[in-house]
């Protein structure tokens, strides 16, 4: 038990270390405005793409893309239910519009793929990893769509259906379905692609993160503070969203292995491309920045008592 909550805690702090980078070399004036945005473009559009190929492609064989869709149907209801609640929520404490498209996505998605692997990793072992891309699928899905669209609401043409389209098949979500295409088609990928692919996907995490380092320092420890936002939105993603996985998960009949992914899955912390989503669409990036921030540090004790909590 003890080692389990060990290794839980030692791939959270991971996170923490690298948003600690990011913070200190924006310090000492190594990132700057304008590699802060170099760095949010590439994530969105060139690491994470090859990110999801990479993992797609390789995590599956061509036969288990038929059984996919019932396997992430569950994680989509889950989340979708998150969406309802967190806007529910927004209006009932008249949430500042600024925030209220983050709070929301909060309260339904989180970061199931670059914190979620490695923890279940250390949890679960190589076993969990097939149950982690089909949560992740779920998340990814609705989060290039709805949650892209609700963060950026009003904001770059929202009443354009060209930009409407661009947003919904954003890079990320057509790495995900060239991916998926590769393996209907039981096409096997170059090994020098997905090579590539690799190198380039890994730097994912690390910038992701270093971005949450530099908007927390350039904003200020100052930002820091709690809030009735802050409060609200801590209770909301490790609440909330969770108590609803919590029960359809427990109901539903699947292996026991696959219900204790899903349900750590949904305790995860907020995601790290909320803030380069808003910063990108021009939305508030401080309050999910800070979220993200918050809540991976609260994590570093939760995860691991909710993996004590599952027993074996």
């Amino acid at each position: 038990m003890f080692g389990e909550f060990i290794g839980a805690f030692e791939a959270v702090l991971v996170m923490v270390l690298l948003i600690l980078t990011g913070f200190f070399l924006t310090k000492f004036q190594k990132i700057d405005s304008k590699v802060s945005k170099f760095i949010s473009w590439t994530v969105v559009n060139i690491t994470l793409p090859c990110y999801m190929l990479h993992n797609v492609t390789t995590s599956f064989e061509p036969a288990e893309i038929w059984h996919i869709p019932q396997y992430i149907a569950l994680p989509l209801v889950s989340v979708l239910i998150g969406y309802v609640l967190g806007w529910g929520i927004v209006k009932a404490f008249r949430i500042d519009s600024k925030y209220a498209g983050s709070m929301i996505v909060m309260t339904a998605q989180n970061n199931t793929i670059f914190m979620g692997l490695p923890v279940n990793l250390a949890l679960f072992g190589a076993a969990s990893v097939p149950y982690v891309l089909y949560y992740y699928m779920a998340n990814t899905i609705l989060f290039w769509t709805l949650g892209v669209y609700t963060i950026s609401g009003g904001r770059k043409g929202d009443g354009s259906g060209k930009s409407l389209l661009a947003r919904i098949f954003s890079p990320p979500l057509m790495g995900l379905i060239v991916g998926l295409a590769f393996l209907l088609a039981n096409i096997s990928v170059p090994k020098f692609l997905l090579d590539t692919c690799e190198h380039i996907g890994a730097m994912t995490t690390p910038l992701s993160m270093m971005f949450i380092g530099y908007v927390l320092c350039s904003s200020g420890l100052s930002s820091i503070r709690v809030n009735k936002n802050m409060v609200l939105g801590l209770v909301c993603r490790f609440a909330v969203g969770p108590l609803v996985a919590v029960i359809l998960f427990s109901l539903a009949p699947f292996p026991p292995l696959m219900k204790n992914v899903f349900i750590v899955q949904a305790f995860m912390p907020v995601m790290t491309n909320q803030a380069i989503i808003a910063k990108e669409y021009g939305a508030d990036s401080e309050f999910p920045a800070v979220m993200v921030s918050i809540s991976t540090i609260i994590s570093l004790i939760l995860l691991p008592l909710i993996r004590v909590a599952l027993g074996a």
